[in-house]
C-alpha cells in the first residue's frame, strides 16, 4: 500500500513538472514582440570631409577626433515565424569637438572653433534568428534600408568689417536614402529580459547640404558610412 503511494505521487509529479515545462516552452514560443535599445560606440569610416566643413577641411586632427562618437539604437521586431521577424530600426549618432583657431588654423585669430554633429536613421528591418543551441543564448542578423540625415553645427572663424577675426556659426542639414547590416547575441535572464552585444554597418552619402536657405551640391559628398558597437538590454512579450 505504501508503494502504491508512493509510486501515485512520483506519477503526478512528474505529469505536474512535465505540464509546467510544457507550458513554459509554449509561453516561449508565443513572445511574438522583441524590444531592444544599446549604447555605445560608433566609429565613421570616411577618409575626408566635404569641402563646406571649413575646421575639419584644414585640422585633419579636428576631423580625426569627429570620427569617434557615441551612439543609441532602437529596435523592434516582430517574430511571424521562429527564425523571421520583421520591425523598424532607428539609430542616432553624436559627435563634437572644439579647438583653438591659432593652432594651424589662422596664424593669431584667438578664435575657438567647433564641431558638432549629429546623424538619425529610421528604417523598416528584416531580421534572422539562427537555429538555437542554447536555451540561454540567441544569435540573430538584420538588415534595414530607410532614411538617414546628417546635422552638423559649425563654429569657424569670419573677418569683421574691421578686418579681425570674429568666430561665425552655420548650420548644415542634408538627408538621403541609408541601410545597414548587423548581428548580435542575446543572454536570457528569464523568459523576459535579455542583454545583449550587437556589431554592424550603417551609412548613406550625402550629395547635398542646405545652408540657412540656401542648397549647395557637393564636390566631394559627405560620407555618413559607419561601424557600431554596443550594448542593451531586450524586452520579450
Amino acid at each position: 500500500m505504501k508503494l502504491t503511494r508512493i509510486l501515485l505521487f512520483t506519477f503526478l509529479f512528474s505529469t505536474l513538472m512535465v505540464n509546467a515545462q510544457e507550458k513554459t516552452e509554449n509561453n516561449s514560443q508565443t513572445k511574438k514582440h522583441n524590444f531592444s535599445m544599446d549604447l555605445g560606440y560608433s566609429y565613421r569610416l570616411s577618409a575626408e570631409p566635404n569641402e563646406l566643413f571649413q575646421n575639419q577641411t584644414y585640422n585633419s586632427d579636428h576631423y580625426s577626433k569627429l570620427r569617434h562618437g557615441f551612439q543609441i539604437n532602437f529596435a523592434y521586431d516582430y517574430a511571424f515565424k521562429p527564425s523571421l521577424a520583421f520591425g523598424f530600426k532607428t539609430s542616432a549618432f553624436t559627435s563634437g569637438n572644439s579647438l583653438s583657431s591659432d593652432a594651424d588654423l589662422l596664424a593669431n585669430s584667438g578664435v575657438n572653433v567647433k564641431d558638432d554633429m549629429y546623424i538619425f536613421y529610421v528604417g523598416p528591418s528584416f531580421k534572422y534568428i539562427f537555429p538555437i543551441f542554447s536555451d540561454r543564448y540567441n544569435f540573430y542578423a538584420r538588415a534595414t534600408i530607410g532614411y538617414m540625415s546628417l546635422r552638423n553645427s559649425e563654429i569657424k572663424v569670419g573677418i569683421s568689417p574691421t578686418l579681425t577675426s570674429i568666430s561665425q556659426s552655420s548650420v548644415y542639414t542634408g538627408h538621403n536614402f541609408g541601410w545597414g547590416i548587423d548581428g548580435g547575441i542575446d543572454y536570457s535572464i528569464n523568459d523576459f529580459l535579455s542583454v545583449g552585444f550587437n556589431a554592424g554597418l550603417l551609412g548613406a552619402n550625402i550629395n547635398k547640404l542646405t545652408v540657412g536657405e540656401d542648397k549647395q551640391t557637393l564636390k566631394h559628398s559627405e560620407s555618413l558610412y559607419r561601424l557600431d558597437f554596443s550594448l542593451g538590454v531586450r524586452i520579450k512579450l
